[in-house]
C-alpha cells in the first residue's frame, strides 16, 4: 500500500436540555441521540467505520490532526445580579458548561466514568481531570484508563458574557489532549459529553441550555506496516476495546 493522506469524519446533532423537577438536566425531544449520564452530565456517541482501510486493506491509520466544525452559538446557564441587594448592579454568570469531545478505539462509558470520578456528592469532573490525562483505576474491573486509550480529546469551558444577550455562551478556555496513536481497529468512537455546573447555586425547573451540531474530522496517513507490526497493532487495538470505560 502506498502511503497516502486520508480523512474520516462524523457529524453529531446538537441538543437542547432543560432542568427537571427531579433535580437533573435532561435532553429535550425529538433528539434521541443524547442520554442523561448523571444529574448534570449529558452525552452522545457515534461510530466511525475505518474497517475498509484497516481490515479490508490491512492498513494502519496514523492520525495527524483533528478538526471540530460547529456553529458558534451555545446557550449556557443564566446570569444573576452581581449584587442582589442593588437593583442597579450588573449581571454576572452563575454557571458554566464543560463540553468534552473524545475519539477512542473503544466505546467510552460516560456514566461509568462520571461515577469513577465523583467525589462525595459533588461531581466536578472536567474542572479537575479529563479522560486519559492521568492513569486511573476503573471500577468493577482490573484495568486502567490511561493515555493510550484516548486518541484525541478536546474540552472547552463555556459561560455567559454579561455584555451579550442573556444565556448566550462564550468559549473561555480550550484544551486538547490524547495520544494520537496509530490504530488498526475497525472502528473509532466519537463521544461528546456536556456537563452543567452552577457553582452551588440551585438551578430552577425549566432552565435551559443549548449546544450546536458539530462535525468531527480526523485527518491522517494510511500506510502498510510489516506483518509483525500490523499483528501487534491489531492486538493492542483488541486489548483497548475490552475496556468497559
Amino acid at each position: 500500500m502506498k502511503p497516502r493522506d486520508i480523512m474520516f469524519d462524523k457529524p453529531m446533532y446538537g441538543m437542547s436540555a432543560s432542568y427537571q423537577s427531579g433535580n437533573f438536566w435532561a435532553p429535550v425531544e425529538p433528539n434521541d441521540d443524547w442520554i442523561k449520564a448523571n444529574s448534570n452530565t449529558l452525552a452522545c456517541q457515534k461510530e466511525i467505520d475505518i474497517g475498509g482501510l484497516t481490515v479490508a486493506q490491512e492498513g494502519t491509520f496514523f492520525p495527524k490532526a483533528v478538526q471540530i466544525q460547529r456553529s458558534p452559538f451555545y446557550s449556557a446557564p443564566g446570569c444573576i445580579p452581581r449584587d442582589p441587594a442593588d437593583p442597579q448592579s450588573a449581571l454576572a454568570p452563575y454557571g458554566v458548561l464543560f463540553e468534552t469531545i473524545l475519539v477512542s478505539e473503544h466505546p467510552f462509558d460516560v456514566t461509568k466514568w462520571c461515577g469513577d470520578n465523583q467525589v462525595g456528592t459533588y461531581n466536578f469532573i472536567q474542572a479537575q481531570t479529563v479522560p486519559g490525562l492521568l492513569p486511573e483505576r476503573t471500577t468493577l474491573q482490573n484495568s486502567t484508563l490511561g493515555f493510550e486509550n484516548i486518541l484525541y480529546g478536546r474540552v472547552q469551558m463555556i459561560s455567559n458574557n454579561s455584555s451579550l444577550p442573556q444565556q448566550c455562551g462564550v468559549v473561555y478556555a480550550t484544551e486538547e489532549f490524547g495520544s494520537m496513536s496509530p490504530t488498526a481497529s475497525n472502528k473509532l468512537y466519537v463521544t461528546r459529553m456536556v456537563q452543567v455546573q452552577t457553582f452551588g447555586l440551585a438551578a430552577q425547573t425549566g432552565f435551559a441550555i443549548q449546544v450546536p451540531a458539530i462535525r468531527v474530522v480526523m485527518i491522517g496517513r494510511a500506510e502498510e506496516e510489516s506483518d509483525l507490526s500490523y499483528i501487534m497493532r491489531m492486538r493492542q487495538s483488541y486489548l483497548l476495546q475490552q475496556d468497559l470505560n
